[in-house]
């Protein structure tokens, strides 16, 4: 990402005519859908119009094929065709001390689930500890939630992205027991 930037900033000071092309206002995983707050016009060099998504392409819709980085131009190669039939958005409650702080949408999470019934369970007259299950890798974030400005309630609506085969996994997540989400790299 650090690479692209740079390179964007030498065509900016490099060449004579400039043309707006899309950036990203903020980092945003791959098979995200673009929304038209998540882009930004800048001017940049003539010659980048090739390789980058200039203003007068409606980006809109379009699922980013990789992760792009906060600022950068958005690359023509990093978009992929508008979200195929096979994702499924799933809303999962979350007490709000078990979701990341300052969870964006466009960043991946693990999905884990405890038991609501406690931490362990007698087996053979012994006492087992239950740990928490995986059960989504790296699902994509499509809405963070809100906490309840009133405090009427602990838990946010976490809207995840998921392909349709891992809908059943994540219905089972949010009504299965106390769900964790633990944020997959640094979101940049």
């Amino acid at each position: 990402m650090v690479i692209a930037v740079i390179a964007g900033s030498k065509l900016i000071g490099a060449a004579g005519d400039r043309v707006p092309l899309w950036s990203l206002r903020s980092a945003l995983s791959a098979g995200t859908t673009l929304r038209a707050a998540d882009v930004v016009a800048v001017l940049v060099g003539a010659d980048a119009l090739a390789a980058y998504a200039p203003e007068s392409t409606d980006v809109t819709g379009s699922v980013l094929a990789r992760d792009v980085g906060a600022g950068e131009l958005l690359p023509l190669a990093a978009l992929a065709a508008a979200h195929d039939q096979l994702r499924r958005l799933v809303t999962v409650p979350v007490d709000a001390l078990h979701a990341p702080p300052g969870l964006a949408r466009g960043e991946r999470v693990d999905v884990y689930v405890s038991p609501k019934d406690g931490a362990s369970v007698s087996q053979g007259g012994s006492t087992v500890t239950v740990l928490p299950a995986l059960v989504l890798a790296g699902a994509l974030v499509s809405d963070p939630g809100a906490t309840d400005p009133a405090g009427a309630s602990t838990q946010i609506g976490v809207v995840l992205d998921v392909a349709s085969k891992d809908a059943d996994r994540a219905v089972a997540a949010a009504r299965g027991g106390d769900v964790d989400l633990v944020r997959v790299g640094t979101g940049g």
